[in-house]
C-alpha cells in the first residue's frame, strides 16, 4: 500500500486547524462528484472547499491511489454537521473522534469501483492495526454519526455495506493472525550398531579351525547367534565325528 504526502496547507480555511486528534475510528465518505480525481478533490479542500472549509484526512481515487490530506493526529473537518436532531450532540465531537477517508466513484450512484475498494480495505486495516481499533465496530459509514447520506451507495444499499464491513474484518483477522507453530523437527535417526566381528576370539580359533576342518560347520560367521535347528545339527554333527 502506497500513501502520497498531500497534506492541506495548515489553517481553518483549508480545513486543517491543527487541533490534536486522538481517534477512535475510521469514517468512511464519497466525494459526491462522480469521476473526479482524488487529487481535484484534495485542491477543492486546499482552496477552501466553496467556503466550507471542510477536509478530510485522506482521500482514495479512482485507481486506488491514496493521498495523505490531515496528518491522523490532527483533526480534519469531516463530520462536524447533524443532518437529524438525534446526531446534534453526536456531531460536536465527530471530528475530534475520527479518521475520515473520502473515495472517489465513477458514477453518480456512489458505488465505490473494486480498485478503489482495495485500497479502502488496505488502508482500513492498516491504520486499526495501528491504533487497536476494533474493525467491527469502529469501522462507520458518514450516515451513521451525522445522519448524511454518505457514503450514498452504501447508506441505500446497507446490504453492500455490510458486505464491504465483512471484507474489513475478514482482511484485519488475516493480517492479526498468529502464525503457525512451526512442525517439529524429525528425531534423529538411530545409529546403526557396530558391525559383529566375523573371526573367531582367540579363546576358541582352535575349537573352530577344528569344527571346520571336520565339516561340522561352513566357517561362515562364527561370532552370530544360531538359531535352535542350527544348534540341533552342529550337536549331530559333532557326535557323528565321535568313535564307533
Amino acid at each position: 500500500m502506497k500513501i502520497e504526502d498531500k497534506l492541506l496547507t495548515p489553517g481553518s480555511a483549508h480545513g486543517r486547524p491543527g487541533t490534536t486528534l486522538n481517534p477512535k475510528g475510521v469514517l468512511v465518505h464519497y466525494v459526491g462528484n462522480p469521476g473526479s480525481s482524488a487529487l481535484a478533490n484534495r485542491n477543492y479542500f486546499e482552496a477552501g472547499s466553496g467556503g466550507n472549509h471542510v477536509s478530510a484526512h485522506y482521500i482514495i481515487g479512482l485507481n486506488g491511489e491514496i493521498l495523505l490530506c490531515v496528518p491522523e493526529k490532527e483533526c480534519a473537518m469531516h463530520a462536524g454537521k447533524s443532518y437529524s436532531s438525534e446526531y446534534a450532540t453526536m456531531a460536536k465531537t465527530n471530528n475530534s473522534t475520527y479518521i475520515g477517508i473520502e473515495c472517489c466513484h465513477p458514477a453518480a450512484d456512489g458505488k465505490f469501483n473494486d480498485a478503489t475498494t482495495k485500497s479502502l480495505i488496505e488502508l482500513v486495516v492498516d491504520m486499526c492495526i495501528r491504533w487497536k481499533f476494533n474493525p467491527e465496530t469502529a469501522v462507520k459509514r458518514h450516515y451513521d454519526v451525522t445522519g448524511k447520506s454518505c457514503p450514498l451507495y452504501y447508506v441505500k444499499n446497507p446490504s453492500d455495506w455490510a458486505v464491504l464491513k465483512a471484507k474489513i474484518v475478514a482482511a484485519y483477522k488475516a493480517a492479526t493472525a498468529a502464525p503457525a507453530p512451526a512442525p517439529a523437527p524429525a528425531p534423529a535417526p538411530a545409529p546403526a550398531p557396530a558391525p559383529t566381528p566375523q573371526t573367531p576370539s582367540d579363546w576358541a580359533k582352535a575349537d573352530w579351525e577344528w569344527a571346520v576342518s571336520e565339516g561340522i560347520t561352513d566357517g561362515t560367521n562364527p561370532r552370530d547367534p544360531v538359531t535352535r535347528e542350527q544348534c540341533i545339527a552342529l550337536i549331530r554333527r559333532s557326535l557323528s565325528k565321535l568313535p564307533k
